[in-house]
């Protein structure tokens, strides 16, 4: 068993990483804080996979008791990947995601909206993603040697990787959506349903092989890839929603604030990142941090103001824009330009 442990670790945990990072990168113009994209990936690789492992495992063993039925019997067995693992493990990686959403009401300030919410939800899935698929392809290893070891990580990590990402990321969109509802009832609805979308789909995705064997298999990735794709299909018209957001706030701070080539810049999909990795290179790390912190700066002063044109008001967020202008002036003054 720990020789593969160490092979899943080994070979499930870069796979798992690309996709960390492929996520937080599709967040192009206000990438959320390492620290916290660290603590949901850690929230679903610990308290989320025992949480709902074990929350599953002992309703199993109860409800099994109280039908008089084997634990392990074939309706048991359903029951449990169909019903208590899609309520206990999207319950806990949801949990998760909503403490992450609370702290940014309370003061963090980090959910802005659906696209941030998408992106931890996805995160603590990968995180999710990471321990399971560990502990069952080591369990693959000790039972079928290498070849079960091997399939285990092409079916689970390769085919179905982003399962759930893609699951728990519809309940970070209802609490980032729930950010900009207006009205007590849709902000308690949204999370509610995205929570509910979240148990269907792993539902739906853990059902098709006990209801049609080796076809259901089949069926199974083709339905994950298809919520992958209309994964990534959100997150672009989340991304192009972000970028519009940008322009427009930013638009009545060029020739104050910023010039008219770093709007063009600060608002491009590619361009910037391209202009500041070319900086890096050529001028040193001091010139490519200095440059990335008067953008970060930008694009957050954009969604303080959005977040006022949403009808936010408060001290909190008159010292946030206040600072943030008071650091753009600073790069400024200093002779940093985004577009030079």
């Amino acid at each position: 068993m720990l020789v593969g442990l160490i092979l899943g670790i080994l070979f499930v945990s870069p796979l798992v990483l690309v996709y960390v990072l492929f996520i937080r990168w599709c967040d192009r113009f206000e990438p959320e804080p390492w620290y916290l994209v660290g603590a949901a990936f850690v929230w679903g690789a610990l308290f989320a996979t025992f949480g709902g492992g074990i929350g599953s495992g002992i309703t199993q063993q109860y409800v099994a008791g109280a039908l008089g039925l084997a634990e392990d019997s074939g309706s048991m067995e359903t029951f449990g990947a169909v019903v208590l693992a899609p309520t206990f493990e999207e319950g806990f990686k949801g949990l998760g995601v909503a403490l992450i959403a609370l702290l940014s009401a309370v003061g963090l300030k980090e959910v802005d909206g659906a696209l941030d919410g998408a992106i931890y939800g996805g995160v603590v899935g990968l995180g999710f993603t990471l321990t399971e698929d560990i502990l069952y392809v080591s369990e693959a290893y000790a039972k079928r040697g290498s070849s079960g070891f091997f399939s285990l990580v092409l079916l689970r990590t390769v085919f179905l990787g982003l399962s759930h990402c893609t699951f728990t990321a519809c309940t970070g969109l209802g609490f980032g959506m729930s950010v900009e509802a207006k009205g007590l009832g849709k902000k308690a609805l949204y999370p509610c349903v995205g929570l509910a979308a979240a148990m269907c789909m792993h539902a739906i995705h853990n059902g098709l092989p006990d209801r049609f064997g080796d076809a259901g298999l089949v069926l199974m990735i083709l339905f994950s890839w298809l919520v992958d794709i209309l994964f990534f299909v959100l997150l672009w018209m989340l991304v192009a929603r972000d970028r519009r957001i940008v322009i427009r706030e930013l638009l009545g701070e060029v020739g104050k604030t910023l010039r008219p080539d770093e709007l063009r810049l600060v608002s491009s999909y590619f361009a910037l990142s391209r202009r500041n990795w070319g900086v890096f290179f050529a001028r040193g790390w001091k010139a490519f941090r200095e440059r990335r912190k008067k953008q970060l700066a930008l694009v957050e002063l954009a969604f303080v103001k959005h977040r006022r044109r949403r009808g936010e008001t408060g001290r909190d967020l008159d010292v946030r824009e206040h600072g943030l202008r008071a650091e753009i002036a600073f790069y400024t003054s200093a002779g940093v330009f985004i577009d030079s």
